[in-house]
C-alpha cells in the first residue's frame, strides 16, 4: 500500500497538502508521563480559511472528529468520563457515547460511537515533543490507509496486540462512513 501521508505543518509551509482531494487530519497526543494517548481524526469540507495562530492553524470549516483513546491498565483517571479529563487527556465525549474494547492486559480503547462535530471552525495545535499530526489523503482507499496508519501507531508505540486491531478498524470505518455522510 503506497503510503499517502504528510505532516500537516510541515505541508502547509511548503503548500503541499493537497485539499482538492478527499483527507482527514490525524492527531496524535501522547501522555509524556505515562503509555495513554489521544487521537483524533478530522474530517471537513468547504475550508473558507485557513488561518496560522499562534499555536496552531484553525480552519473555518465544519470539523468532523472521532477519537481513539488509549488507556494503559494503572491510569489513574480510569473512571473518569473523558470530558472530565484535565489537558490533553479531555476528550468530548461520555462512557455512553463510546464504544470500548478491553485488551488482554487490562488496558484499553475508549472510540466514539459517532463523530463529534465541531461547527464553523476547528483549531490544530502545533504538536509538542513526541506528538505528531498528518494529513492523510488519497481516494479511493483513505479508510484502508488511515486504519493502516492508526494500526502502526496503536501495534508499535503503545503495544496494542494486532489480534485487536480489526475490532478497532471496524468501528474506525463506521466513523468514517458516518463522515461521508455528513459531508455528502
Amino acid at each position: 500500500m503506497q503510503k499517502k501521508w504528510i505532516e500537516l505543518f510541515d505541508g502547509l509551509m511548503k503548500g503541499d497538502i493537497p485539499f482538492e482531494q478527499e483527507g482527514y487530519i490525524v492527531v496524535t497526543r501522547f501522555d509524556p508521563n505515562s503509555p495513554y494517548a489521544v487521537m483524533e481524526l478530522i474530517s471537513f469540507k468547504n475550508v473558507k480559511n485557513i488561518q496560522s495562530t499562534s499555536s496552531g492553524v484553525t480552519f473555518h470549516s465544519d470539523g468532523f472528529k472521532t477519537f481513539v483513546v488509549f488507556e494503559p491498565m494503572n491510569y489513574q483517571f480510569r473512571f473518569m468520563e473523558p470530558y472530565l479529563r484535565e489537558g490533553a487527556a479531555q476528550v468530548p465525549l461520555r462512557f455512553n457515547e463510546c464504544v470500548i474494547v478491553d485488551l488482554p492486559r487490562r488496558d484499553r480503547i475508549i472510540m466514539s460511537k459517532d463523530p463529534y462535530t465541531s461547527y464553523g471552525s476547528f483549531t490544530v495545535d502545533k504538536p509538542e515533543h513526541g506528538n505528531f499530526v498528518y494529513y492523510i489523503f488519497g481516494a479511493p482507499d483513505v479508510e484502508d490507509i488511515i486504519c493502516h496508519f492508526v494500526g502502526a501507531v496503536l501495534n508499535e508505540d503503545l503495544k496494542v496486540p494486532k489480534s485487536a486491531l480489526p475490532q478497532i478498524f471496524t468501528v474506525i470505518k463506521d466513523n468514517l462512513t458516518k463522515f461521508h455522510k455528513f459531508a455528502g
